[in-house]
């Protein structure tokens, strides 16, 4: 009776075992040190247009390992402020001190709540359009903001390997506008034709996920000495 006992809580550990390695979800990282992202931003003002860009952009993507959209996920992107560049820099000083006040608030951030339309899940080599609904942040101020999202996922394969080596990835491309008001930041006098009263922002970056010959490599790499297999 107990060897039986035994037996079954054995199986049933395995059972659970097994379901908690399935269940587990896949974590995207997104920090590009070869600065390939991009945020960047427009004002088109009556008296001037102003393009600014930034590529220091990170962020995480957490997934079903089934890369179900349906399922529970979350996501959450920064970008430093304090890193934009307008292409003169006296401007981006203004834009930095006197506008942004990145010493402050060096970031804006978005938090990712939940897809409005998910399709049931991601499918390699196919680009969807998500509304990701979340909390943005900017100045100090967080609002509640649906954006709409492009997502390309990509399996590890020699068209991402130059992107990033033994990884599975997701590109991911918004769009959306950014009224100053919203965030209670006011334009000063001597620039009040020179910006406009919201910004166009266009966010390109890829999300990573190690796969497969690398990742078993990282983490071989990483065992304590006389531990290696």
């Amino acid at each position: 009776m107990f060897k039986a006992l035994f037996a079954s809580t054995a199986s049933l550990a395995l059972i659970f075992s097994a379901s908690a390695a399935i269940a587990a979800p896949r974590a995207f990282t997104i920090n590009d040190d070869k600065n390939r992202d991009l945020a960047s931003f427009d004002s088109d003002a009556p008296l001037e247009l102003i393009h600014g860009r930034t590529p220091k952009i990170t962020g995480s993507i957490s997934i079903d390992d089934s890369l179900d959209l349906t399922k529970p996920l979350a996501a959450n992107f920064d970008v430093d402020l304090a890193s934009i560049d307008t292409g003169i820099d006296l401007r981006n000083e203004h834009m930095r001190d006197n506008f942004l006040e990145t010493a402050k608030y060096p970031k804006a951030s978005f938090v990712l709540k939940k897809f409005l339309n998910p399709p049931k899940k991601l499918e390699a080599g196919k680009k969807i359009t998500l509304k990701a609904q979340g909390d943005f942040s900017l100045h100090g101020k967080t609002v509640s903001k649906t954006i709409p999202v492009d997502l390309v996922y990509m399996t590890k394969c020699p068209s991402t390997e130059s992107k990033r080596p033994g990884c599975d990835i997701i590109q991911i491309k918004a769009v959306f506008a950014v009224p100053f008001k919203d965030h209670n930041i006011k334009r000063p006098e001597a620039v009040f034709q020179k910006l406009a009263d919201q910004v166009i922002v266009t966010v390109s970056a890829t999300a990573y996920n190690q796969v497969g010959d690398a990742a078993s490599k990282d983490k071989t790499s990483k065992a304590p000495a006389g531990k290696t297999k």
